[in-house]
């Protein structure tokens, strides 16, 4: 990577660490001490969006979800046009993010999410899926997720179409984030999401906590 490449990728990041403080604003951005969050721990919520026509500008960041002050469990779908990572593996155009973000600089903690590639849904060309889970403790990630976005990281603008949507299902509330909040910040990595692939043929990006295959 030359210095210049370099340089352009940090003010990329740079833009985007300022758009995902603009873009959360509001009641996502508090301390969230004065907040109770759910009584008990169950918060049923399937968010469909759909991405047809969206442009993300280079280190433009759209935020997809927020469960301040809870930080929640459950899945996440994504589908995009498909970037060729290894022989048979393909990464989004988009990076998928998640953490917390916070008026303190202190407790802010944003993280690019494991994704396991889905090729039997995959088309290899304009559409292929992936799938997260919402913590994922053993594969990295933020521990305690209450936002959930999507960055482009790149050099150029990344147009959505009709067959392109996120899906997040939540599941359950883990916590209330005044109780476990993060004190490492402000952790913001801004760096491309690890792609995993349960049925191709290499071994060694199967992810913790699965069998593997034959």
């Amino acid at each position: 990577m030359t210095f210049l490449t370099q340089k352009k990728t940090s003010m990329i990041a740079g833009t985007a660490i300022l758009t995902i403080a603009l873009a959360f604003g509001g009641y996502s951005f508090a301390s969230h001490s004065f907040e109770a969050g759910v009584s008990g721990d169950n918060i049923p919520d399937n968010t469909h969006i759909s991405l047809n026509g969206i442009t993300l500008g280079p280190g433009e960041v759209m935020p997809l979800y927020d469960a301040s002050p809870n930080f929640v469990s459950g899945h996440f779908l994504l589908t995009d046009e498909c970037v060729p990572v290894d022989d048979d593996t393909n990464a989004p155009r988009v990076a998928v993010i998640a953490g917390h973000i916070d008026e303190h600089n202190s407790a802010t903690h944003i993280e690019p999410m494991p994704l396991f590639y889905i090729d039997l849904v995959s088309n290899g060309d304009n559409r292929c899926v992936w799938h997260a889970h919402i913590p994922d403790p053993l594969n990295g990630g933020a521990p305690r997720v209450t936002d959930i976005a999507i960055a482009n990281l790149g050099t150029s603008d990344v147009t959505f179409s009709g067959q392109h949507i996120v899906d997040i299902n939540i599941q359950s509330v883990l916590g209330n984030i005044a109780d476990a909040p993060y004190t490492d910040g402000p952790y913001v990595d801004l760096s491309a999401n690890t792609i995993y692939d349960l049925n191709d043929d290499e071994h060694d990006n199967d992810g913790l906590g699965h069998g593997g295959h034959d």
